[in-house]
Protein backbone atom coordinates (compact mmCIF):
# COMPACT_ATOMS: atom_id res chain seq x y z
CA UNK A 1 0.00 0.00 0.00
CA UNK A 2 1.31 3.95 -0.70
CA UNK A 3 3.32 5.35 2.05
CA UNK A 4 3.93 1.56 3.36
CA UNK A 5 7.71 2.17 3.48
CA UNK A 6 7.59 5.42 5.25
CA UNK A 7 4.68 4.44 7.71
CA UNK A 8 6.83 1.38 9.01
CA UNK A 9 9.68 4.00 9.14
CA UNK A 10 7.53 6.35 11.23
CA UNK A 11 6.47 3.47 13.79
CA UNK A 12 9.59 2.57 14.43
CA UNK A 13 9.65 5.16 16.10
CA UNK A 14 7.36 3.11 18.99
CA UNK A 15 10.06 0.32 19.39
CA UNK A 16 12.08 0.65 22.57
CA UNK A 17 15.28 -1.43 22.39
CA UNK A 18 16.17 0.21 25.87
CA UNK A 19 13.80 1.80 28.20
CA UNK A 20 15.73 3.11 31.29
CA UNK A 21 18.45 5.94 31.36
CA UNK A 22 21.24 5.68 34.16
CA UNK A 23 21.15 9.82 34.38
CA UNK A 24 23.72 10.32 37.44
CA UNK A 25 25.16 12.85 39.75
CA UNK A 26 25.25 16.48 39.07
CA UNK A 27 29.28 16.64 38.58
CA UNK A 28 29.81 20.60 38.87
CA UNK A 29 27.65 23.65 39.10
CA UNK A 30 27.87 23.64 34.94
CA UNK A 31 28.07 20.08 34.08
CA UNK A 32 25.80 17.11 34.30
CA UNK A 33 26.63 13.60 33.20
CA UNK A 34 24.74 10.67 32.50
CA UNK A 35 24.49 7.18 30.42
CA UNK A 36 23.00 7.64 27.02
CA UNK A 37 21.01 4.89 24.63
CA UNK A 38 24.68 4.18 23.53
CA UNK A 39 25.98 4.15 26.68
CA UNK A 40 28.01 6.72 26.22
CA UNK A 41 29.48 8.39 29.36
CA UNK A 42 27.74 12.06 28.75
CA UNK A 43 28.68 15.39 29.97
CA UNK A 44 26.55 18.30 29.48
CA UNK A 45 25.98 21.44 30.34
CA UNK A 46 23.60 22.38 32.71
CA UNK A 47 20.85 24.39 31.16
CA UNK A 48 22.30 25.34 27.65
CA UNK A 49 21.13 28.08 26.04
CA UNK A 50 21.54 26.45 22.23
CA UNK A 51 20.14 23.42 21.49
CA UNK A 52 19.47 21.09 17.70
CA UNK A 53 16.88 18.36 18.40
CA UNK A 54 16.91 15.53 16.38
CA UNK A 55 13.63 14.28 17.03
CA UNK A 56 9.93 15.30 16.62
CA UNK A 57 8.59 14.26 20.35
CA UNK A 58 11.44 15.93 22.03
CA UNK A 59 11.34 18.70 20.03
CA UNK A 60 7.48 19.31 21.46
CA UNK A 61 8.77 18.13 24.76
CA UNK A 62 11.04 21.27 25.04
CA UNK A 63 8.35 23.44 24.09
CA UNK A 64 6.42 22.41 26.74
CA UNK A 65 9.03 22.34 29.45
CA UNK A 66 9.65 26.22 28.07
CA UNK A 67 12.46 26.20 26.13
CA UNK A 68 11.43 26.12 22.77
CA UNK A 69 13.09 29.42 21.83
CA UNK A 70 16.40 27.88 22.48
CA UNK A 71 16.18 25.89 19.47
CA UNK A 72 17.74 26.76 17.24
CA UNK A 73 17.95 23.55 14.48
CA UNK A 74 15.39 21.16 13.97
CA UNK A 75 14.58 17.99 11.61
CA UNK A 76 11.42 18.52 8.70
CA UNK A 77 9.63 16.18 10.96
CA UNK A 78 9.05 18.58 13.98
CA UNK A 79 6.30 20.41 12.95
CA UNK A 80 4.46 20.67 16.74
CA UNK A 81 3.84 22.84 17.87
CA UNK A 82 3.49 25.58 15.16
CA UNK A 83 6.24 27.68 16.48
CA UNK A 84 8.72 25.23 15.45
CA UNK A 85 8.20 25.89 11.90
CA UNK A 86 10.25 29.08 12.63
CA UNK A 87 13.43 27.06 13.33
CA UNK A 88 15.96 26.06 10.45
CA UNK A 89 15.12 22.55 9.52
CA UNK A 90 18.94 20.31 9.13
CA UNK A 91 17.10 17.49 7.28
CA UNK A 92 15.40 14.58 8.68
CA UNK A 93 15.67 12.25 11.78
CA UNK A 94 18.49 9.59 10.00
CA UNK A 95 20.05 12.28 7.34
CA UNK A 96 20.20 14.96 9.02
CA UNK A 97 23.21 17.47 8.12
CA UNK A 98 26.05 17.34 9.73
CA UNK A 99 27.82 20.16 8.34
CA UNK A 100 25.15 22.17 9.20
CA UNK A 101 24.92 21.54 12.58
CA UNK A 102 28.62 21.72 13.27
CA UNK A 103 28.22 25.23 11.56
CA UNK A 104 25.65 26.31 14.01
CA UNK A 105 27.54 24.92 16.94
CA UNK A 106 24.89 24.59 19.36
CA UNK A 107 25.78 23.68 23.02
CA UNK A 108 23.70 20.11 22.88
CA UNK A 109 21.89 18.16 20.27
CA UNK A 110 19.49 15.76 21.75
CA UNK A 111 18.56 13.48 19.40
CA UNK A 112 16.72 9.64 19.60
CA UNK A 113 17.89 6.43 19.35
CA UNK A 114 16.49 6.29 15.91
CA UNK A 115 19.75 8.36 14.79
CA UNK A 116 22.81 6.05 14.12
CA UNK A 117 25.80 5.49 16.60
CA UNK A 118 28.40 6.99 13.84
CA UNK A 119 27.10 9.75 13.41
CA UNK A 120 26.32 10.52 17.19
CA UNK A 121 30.02 9.93 17.45
CA UNK A 122 30.72 11.87 14.50
CA UNK A 123 28.93 15.15 15.55
CA UNK A 124 30.86 14.16 19.10
CA UNK A 125 33.96 14.23 17.40
CA UNK A 126 33.41 18.00 16.03
CA UNK A 127 33.02 19.27 19.82
CA UNK A 128 29.54 19.26 19.79
CA UNK A 129 27.51 18.15 23.01
CA UNK A 130 25.47 15.05 22.05
CA UNK A 131 22.83 13.12 23.82
CA UNK A 132 21.07 10.64 22.69
CA UNK A 133 17.91 9.08 24.47
CA UNK A 134 15.78 6.00 23.89
CA UNK A 135 12.45 5.72 21.69
CA UNK A 136 9.73 4.82 23.98
CA UNK A 137 7.89 1.56 24.23
CA UNK A 138 5.18 2.80 27.35
CA UNK A 139 4.18 5.82 29.27
CA UNK A 140 6.68 5.56 31.94
CA UNK A 141 9.47 5.68 29.61
CA UNK A 142 8.19 8.93 28.17
CA UNK A 143 7.80 10.31 32.03
CA UNK A 144 11.57 9.67 31.83
CA UNK A 145 12.21 11.27 29.03
CA UNK A 146 10.62 14.23 30.22
CA UNK A 147 12.43 14.05 33.61
CA UNK A 148 15.33 14.22 32.29
CA UNK A 149 15.00 17.07 29.85
CA UNK A 150 13.78 18.80 32.73
CA UNK A 151 16.61 18.14 34.82
CA UNK A 152 19.29 19.23 31.78
CA UNK A 153 17.28 22.47 31.60
CA UNK A 154 16.65 23.46 35.20
CA UNK A 155 12.89 22.89 34.87
CA UNK A 156 12.21 19.95 37.28
CA UNK A 157 9.05 21.67 38.58
CA UNK A 158 7.48 22.53 35.14
CA UNK A 159 8.73 18.75 34.47
CA UNK A 160 7.05 17.61 37.68
CA UNK A 161 3.75 19.35 36.64
CA UNK A 162 3.83 17.84 33.59
CA UNK A 163 4.28 14.32 34.32
CA UNK A 164 1.14 14.93 36.99
CA UNK A 165 -0.98 16.57 34.75
CA UNK A 166 -0.61 13.63 32.28
CA UNK A 167 -1.38 10.99 35.18
CA UNK A 168 -4.10 12.82 36.29
CA UNK A 169 -5.84 12.94 33.33
CA UNK A 170 -5.08 9.23 32.32
CA UNK A 171 -6.51 8.43 35.74
CA UNK A 172 -9.57 10.07 34.59
CA UNK A 173 -9.83 8.09 31.02
CA UNK A 174 -9.49 5.07 33.10
CA UNK A 175 -12.30 5.79 35.38
CA UNK A 176 -14.66 5.93 32.70
CA UNK A 177 -14.29 2.26 31.61
CA UNK A 178 -12.45 0.45 34.32
CA UNK A 179 -15.54 -0.89 35.52
CA UNK A 180 -16.39 -2.78 32.15
CA UNK A 181 -15.45 -6.45 32.45
CA UNK A 182 -15.36 -6.66 28.65
CA UNK A 183 -11.84 -4.96 26.73
CA UNK A 184 -13.15 -4.29 22.79
CA UNK A 185 -10.57 -5.73 20.71
CA UNK A 186 -8.92 -2.98 18.40
CA UNK A 187 -6.41 -3.63 15.51
CA UNK A 188 -4.45 -0.27 14.83
CA UNK A 189 -3.48 -0.06 10.72
CA UNK A 190 0.19 0.78 9.99
CA UNK A 191 0.52 -0.28 6.61
CA UNK A 192 -2.16 -2.25 4.21
CA UNK A 193 -2.57 -3.01 0.51
CA UNK A 194 -0.73 -4.99 -2.08
CA UNK A 195 2.31 -4.48 -0.38
CA UNK A 196 1.20 -6.09 2.96
CA UNK A 197 -0.09 -5.58 6.32
CA UNK A 198 1.13 -4.22 8.89
CA UNK A 199 0.58 -3.00 12.57
CA UNK A 200 1.77 -2.02 15.69
CA UNK A 201 2.50 -5.51 17.87
CA UNK A 202 3.61 -5.87 21.35
CA UNK A 203 6.37 -4.05 22.82
CA UNK A 204 5.60 -0.86 21.08
CA UNK A 205 3.96 2.35 22.01
CA UNK A 206 0.97 1.83 20.06
CA UNK A 207 0.16 -0.69 21.72
CA UNK A 208 0.70 0.92 25.45
CA UNK A 209 -1.85 3.66 23.73
CA UNK A 210 -4.16 1.21 23.03
CA UNK A 211 -4.09 -0.68 26.46
CA UNK A 212 -4.26 2.81 28.44
CA UNK A 213 -7.65 3.40 26.55
CA UNK A 214 -8.76 0.35 27.96
CA UNK A 215 -8.67 -1.31 24.52
CA UNK A 216 -7.13 -5.05 23.59
CA UNK A 217 -4.60 -4.87 20.63
CA UNK A 218 -4.95 -7.80 18.19
CA UNK A 219 -1.61 -7.80 17.74
CA UNK A 220 -0.06 -7.57 21.14
CA UNK A 221 1.19 -11.31 20.32
CA UNK A 222 3.03 -9.91 17.22
CA UNK A 223 6.86 -9.10 17.67
CA UNK A 224 7.30 -7.27 14.31
CA UNK A 225 5.37 -5.08 11.88
CA UNK A 226 3.43 -7.99 9.70
CA UNK A 227 0.33 -9.07 10.09
CA UNK A 228 -1.27 -11.15 7.42
CA UNK A 229 -5.22 -10.14 6.10
CA UNK A 230 -5.95 -14.14 7.34
CA UNK A 231 -5.57 -13.67 10.62
CA UNK A 232 -7.14 -9.90 10.61
CA UNK A 233 -9.97 -11.16 9.17
CA UNK A 234 -10.53 -14.15 11.89
CA UNK A 235 -9.51 -12.25 14.58
CA UNK A 236 -12.62 -9.52 13.32
CA UNK A 237 -12.02 -6.77 15.45
CA UNK A 238 -14.38 -4.64 17.22
CA UNK A 239 -12.39 -1.31 16.63
CA UNK A 240 -10.07 -0.39 13.60
CA UNK A 241 -7.97 2.44 14.23
CA UNK A 242 -5.97 4.08 10.99
CA UNK A 243 -4.44 7.65 10.25
CA UNK A 244 -6.96 10.00 9.19
CA UNK A 245 -5.00 10.64 5.55
CA UNK A 246 -5.94 6.88 4.99
CA UNK A 247 -9.47 6.52 5.94
CA UNK A 248 -11.06 6.88 3.23
CA UNK A 249 -9.10 4.76 1.23
CA UNK A 250 -9.16 2.31 3.94
CA UNK A 251 -12.31 1.48 4.22
CA UNK A 252 -13.20 1.51 0.15
CA UNK A 253 -11.13 -0.97 -0.64
CA UNK A 254 -10.73 -4.65 -1.06
CA UNK A 255 -11.31 -6.50 1.09
CA UNK A 256 -10.69 -4.46 4.19
CA UNK A 257 -14.32 -2.80 3.07
CA UNK A 258 -15.63 -6.65 4.09
CA UNK A 259 -14.12 -6.35 7.42
CA UNK A 260 -16.88 -6.45 10.06
CA UNK A 261 -15.59 -3.05 11.66
CA UNK A 262 -16.01 -1.30 8.76
CA UNK A 263 -19.30 -2.73 7.76
CA UNK A 264 -20.56 -1.30 11.26
CA UNK A 265 -18.42 2.02 10.58
CA UNK A 266 -16.58 1.21 13.83
CA UNK A 267 -13.91 2.81 12.12
CA UNK A 268 -11.76 5.58 13.59
CA UNK A 269 -9.56 7.88 11.47
CA UNK A 270 -6.89 9.97 14.07
CA UNK A 271 -4.83 12.68 13.51
CA UNK A 272 -1.32 10.79 12.79
CA UNK A 273 0.73 13.58 14.96
CA UNK A 274 -0.86 12.42 17.81
CA UNK A 275 0.21 8.43 17.42
CA UNK A 276 3.64 9.51 16.01
CA UNK A 277 5.47 11.13 18.57
CA UNK A 278 6.01 10.29 22.33
CA UNK A 279 4.90 13.60 24.37
CA UNK A 280 2.19 14.85 26.91
CA UNK A 281 -0.43 14.61 24.19
CA UNK A 282 -0.30 11.36 23.89
CA UNK A 283 -3.07 11.37 26.36
CA UNK A 284 -5.66 13.44 23.59
CA UNK A 285 -4.68 9.99 21.64
CA UNK A 286 -5.90 8.00 24.18
CA UNK A 287 -8.73 9.96 25.51
CA UNK A 288 -9.92 9.90 21.58
CA UNK A 289 -9.23 5.98 21.33
CA UNK A 290 -11.11 5.55 24.94
CA UNK A 291 -14.18 7.49 23.93
CA UNK A 292 -14.47 5.48 20.08
CA UNK A 293 -14.22 2.36 21.83
CA UNK A 294 -16.32 2.75 24.60
CA UNK A 295 -18.87 5.36 22.35
CA UNK A 296 -18.80 7.69 24.55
Amino acid sequence: MKKTILLIFLFGLFFSCKDSDSLSKETSDTNLEFTDYYNRKVKVKHNPETIISLSPGITEILFDLGVGNKIIGRTIFCNFPKEALQIEAIGGITDASLERIIALRPQIVITSSMVRKDFVENIEKAGISIICLPERSNIEGVYNTINILGKIFDKENTADSLINNMKNQLNEIKSTYNKESYKPSVYYVVGYGATGDFTAGKNTYINEIIELSGGRNIANNVSNWSYSKEELFAQQPDYIIVRQEDLNDFINTAPYKDLEAVKKKKVLGINSSLMDCQTCRSVEAIRIISNFIHQK
